[in-house]
């Protein structure tokens, strides 16, 4: 069933990608079946990660060009999540066909910021990371890895960045950095 948590990949709060028994991909989180424009929030592209810039990005059926999706596994993608504007590599490994609405893949964002120094004490969680100059950064925290909030975003000036927190020892937070933007 692909209203079942289960049965789909939450990317973000707002993208769930599943696929029902002989369709195509459609977001959960705000579909209930694949539709011309499915899945919502997204647009697809054929290349490497590394150039998702210089893509040429569609919607899911665009993609496909009038092919079964069968002719995307082992195929190199990149997937643009568009209300976040986050590009993911996407590799499919299988695609059910004959009504079973399987499909498995891989995903991976861009490598991330190097993290050092990480540290805990008197409740205070801190870390360092490298912020390049030219480019803005945001550190978000969770409870779940799910749900993620904003705690800071600045510019890097080309030094190492310190991150400090306080928190309640007896929950658990996770913390990322991001890069919102490059020269």
């Amino acid at each position: 069933m692909p209203s079942q948590a289960a049965n789909q990949d939450r990317i973000t709060t707002n993208v769930w990608l599943t696929r029902a028994a002989s369709k195509g991909l459609f977001n959960a989180f705000s579909e209930t079946n694949a539709t011309a424009l499915s899945p919502a929030g997204t647009a697809w592209a054929f290349g490497a990660l590394s150039n998702y810039a210089a893509l040429s990005f569609t919607n899911w059926l665009g993609l496909l060009n009038g092919q079964s999706p069968t002719t995307l596994v082992g195929q190199q993608m990149v997937l643009h999540l568009t209300g976040d504007d986050i590009y993911i590599a996407v590799d499919f490994t299988i695609w059910g066909s004959g009504g079973s609405g399987g499909f498995a893949y891989q995903r991976s964002t861009a490598p991330g910021v190097n993290i050092s120094g990480v540290s805990v004490s008197d409740g205070q969680f801190t870390f360092n990371y490298a912020a390049d100059s030219g480019m803005d950064y945001v550190i978000e925290s969770s409870s779940n890895l799910v749900d993620w909030a904003s705690v800071s975003t600045n510019a890097g000036s080309g030094s190492v960045v310190s991150f400090f927190d306080t928190f309640n020892t007896n929950e658990s937070r996770f913390y990322r950095v991001e890069v919102l933007s490059s020269p």
